[in-house]
Parts: C-alpha cells; sequence; structure tokens
C-alpha cells in the first residue's frame, strides 16, 4: 500500500518507523498478556534497561500511556510539538493502548502526510485516541546539541536515567577516549548502580567555603566559592551554542566562564567498585588537569583525588514516584597529604535542608 509523504525534503522511511508500532504489535499480538509495555527507540538510542523497567513499574499497563520527553531545544518542540515523545529519546505505550492503537493505524497515519517524522505521526494518532504525553524526563537526552555535553548531563533529574541519543553528535563524554570507549566507561558504573547513574548530590565544605556537586558515576565538580542549591542546578552551558532559536532551551541555564582556570574543578569517574561484604559502593574521581595557577591552600585544585562512598540506590514505588535528591558530607580523610578528598552519599534526614551551614 503506497503511504503518503509530503513534508519537502523530508524521508519517506518516516513511515515504515511509524508503522514498527503496528508491525511489533502484530509480532506479538499471540502472547498479548504477557506484553505489559511496547518501547520504540531508534538505532542510535542507548537504553538503560533497569531504570526503564523501574520507570515503566510505576504505571498501571492496562490503562493508557503514551511515555516520553522532548527536545531540550525549545525550537525543535515548537516545530514537532511540545506535547510529542521524541522517537531519539525513546517512548513507551501501554500495552493495552498500543492494540487498540494497530487496530485502525494505517488509516490513521493516511492523514497525516504532511508530518516529518515517524515519533510526529505516532504523536498524531495517540492524540486522536484521546490520550496525551505523561512526561518521563529520565527519557529527555535528545541531545539536539554539539560539542561538551557535560553540562547537560550533570544537571540531570532526579528521574532515572532512562535513555541516551545522538552520542555521536557530541564529544566523548570521559577525556582521552572515543565516544564507544567513554560509554563503555560511563556503563562499567550503571552495572554496579543504574539507577544512581548521573543523580546528583550537592555539599559544601564550609573551611574553604567550596561548593561541591557529585554526578554519580561521571564528575564531581569543586566549585571555589559558595553556590546557593538553585544556582548549582542550573544547567552550565558547555556545549556549542548553534544561534537563533536553537539556542533557546527548555530547562534554566548558567554560562561557563571564558577562562578554563575560573570554571569548576571537575574529577571525571575513574573506576567504581562494590563491597560485597556491606554494600559499600566506592567511587573514585581523578581530577582533570588544567595548565592553571593556583594557591596551593585554598584552592581545590590542589586536591588529585575524590572518594565517593554510597550504597546501592533502590527506590520503593512511593519513592520512584516522588523523588528526593540524596544529600551528601565530607568525610575525615588521614594520611592523604591534602589530596585526596573522600564525600559519603546517604539519604537527607527528614527535616535537612540542602545548603552551606554556619
Amino acid at each position: 500500500m503506497p503511504y503518503r509523504y509530503t513534508w519537502r525534503g523530508g524521508d519517506r522511511n518516516a513511515i515504515r518507523i511509524a508503522r514498527s508500532v503496528l508491525e511489533t504489535v502484530r509480532m506479538f499480538n499471540t502472547s498479548s498478556e504477557e506484553v505489559r509495555w511496547y518501547v520504540f527507540g531508534y538505532d542510535n538510542t542507548m537504553f538503560v534497561p533497569e531504570n526503564l523497567a523501574r520507570t515503566l513499574s510505576k504505571y498501571d499497563h492496562t490503562s493508557w500511556y503514551y511515555i516520553g520527553a522532548n527536545s531540550e531545544i525549545y525550537h525543535q518542540n515548537s516545530k514537532f510539538g511540545h506535547d510529542m515523545a521524541f522517537g531519539g529519546g525513546g517512548f513507551a505505550l501501554s500495552s493495552s493502548l498500543a492494540n487498540v492503537l494497530a487496530k485502525n493505524f494505517d488509516s490513521c497515519i493516511e492523514r497525516y502526510p504532511h508530518l516529518y517524522g515517524g515519533d510526529s505521526r505516532i504523536h498524531a494518532c495517540v492524540l486522536e485516541l484521546g490520550v496525551g504525553l505523561t512526561h518521563e524526563p529520565g527519557f529527555h537526552q535528545q541531545f539536539d546539541v554539539k560539542g561538551n555535553a557535560l553540562g547537560i548531563l550533570t544537571s540531570h533529574s532526579t528521574r532515572p536515567l532512562v535513555s541516551l541519543h545522538h552520542e555521536a553528535h557530541i564529544d566523548p563524554i570521559f577525556p582521552n577516549s572515543t565516544t564507544f570507549t567513554a560509554f563503555r566507561h560511563l556503563f562499567s558504573a550503571v552495572e554496579v548502580d543504574p539507577l544512581r547513574i548521573f543523580q546528583l548530590a550537592v555539599c559544601y565544605d564550609r573551611w574553604y567555603s567550596w561548593t561541591i556537586s557529585v554526578s554519580w558515576g561521571y564528575t564531581v565538580q569543586i566549585e571555589g566559592r559558595h553556590l546557593y542549591l538553585r544556582d548549582v542546578l542550573r544547567t552550565q552551558e558547555t556545549w556549542k551554542p548553534s544561534g537563533g532559536l536553537a539556542s533557546v532551551y527548555t530547562f534554566n541555564s548558567r554560562e561557563v566562564h571564558p577562562d578554563p582556570c575560573q570554571r569548576p574543578v571537575t574529577f571525571f569517574m575513574e573506576h567504581v567498585s562494590s563491597s560485597p561484604g556491606d554494600g559499600t559502593i566506592k567511587s573514585v574521581y581523578k581530577q582533570a588537569y588544567e595548565n592553571c595557577t593556583y594557591d596551593p591552600i585554598s584552592s581545590p585544585r590542589k586536591l588529585e583525588e575524590i572518594r565517593v562512598f554510597s550504597t546501592r540506590l533502590d527506590p520503593d514505588i512511593r519513592q520512584l514516584k516522588a523523588p528526593r535528591r540524596q544529600c551528601c558530607e565530607i568525610l575525615p580523610t588521614s594520611s592523604t597529604g591534602g589530596k585526596v578528598m573522600e564525600i559519603g552519599i546517604r539519604e537527607c534526614k527528614e527535616d535537612e535542608f540542602i545548603y552551606m551551614h554556619p
């Protein structure tokens, strides 16, 4: 059956991508009672399977759900839909919705030859069934940016990381690595504690007035000054701006200093290990050195290594539905010559606020 496609300069493969929903449902139709969710992504979408399963566990698959997220770029959302799950970030359909959608999907997409992508067609047909997007920021890494994505990764939400997309569009996320080896290194941490990957904990060194941000499994960053938590959580604009509307984002951001020596000192994850005895997880981060002049007494550049201690993050359904950021604190360290800092991550006390205590 020839399907119409009228988006000038587009790719008719969008129809094939859209119809993968229909074909997948048909493929598993004989075992429909065993299938709870249908999850779709592109060939350059990377999923964290355990986080995907835990995220979907919050929802009742017998109800109609269309779950995903949009782009980080305002212009992309304005063009294709603020309420559309972008296919690159991946999206999920509950089996109850997918089974009904598949029944008349071909006739539905025939009404939308003017749309660009397969995800736009799926979105349009889901809307016709009266279902809107359930936004899950764990799918959010659409990566419609280029260059250094450190700022986006280190400001990941308190929801589990579900997917990453367009990895080839950004610089390798670890120094002295290729894109492939960098993500393989990242997944060495994912294997130990998948739900904690990129989860941000912030604590303070009162003595030096340092602000310390732990993006678990990826980086530790130390600002040599005090920043309020709401300012820490603003995404650092480390990537290359595209200009125009492509430089208008869907999140709060802050500029980085043009001089690398005035930026936070960054320590990248070296390795992660787990103690089989007490379940303590130790992650080690080494400084990415810059050729900077600094005060050997008060500058965080004097540190060579950060050791972070935590336990496996295992939230229950209630915590998954209403996540709370965890707290961290600087631990006493001995016999390191002032070159090593140790940090503990833990659940915050009920009435604990994250700020620099006097």
